[in-house]
């Protein structure tokens, strides 16, 4: 079950950037941002919190691999 959704703001203030740069993490070939569960022209795209902090994991522990790789 979804914890929930959050909208680009919420994303963004998360991260402390813009939604731009959302999307281009998004287009990534390793480790791609994942992409909103709901998409809407002229709307909010939602993802799932549960997708966002996935990702979030997975990118620490790619940098804690890489740093200990150095």
């Amino acid at each position: 079950m979804i914890k929930g959704y959050w909208c680009t703001k919420d994303i963004t203030e998360r991260f402390r950037c813009t939604s731009r740069t959302i999307y281009r993490w998004m287009q990534k070939p390793q480790h791609p941002f994942p992409k909103p569960r709901m998409l809407a022209a002229g709307s909010q795209n939602l993802w799932a919190i549960d997708d966002v902090e996935a990702w979030e994991t997975q990118a620490a522990n790619h940098q804690t691999n890489n740093s200990q790789a150095a």
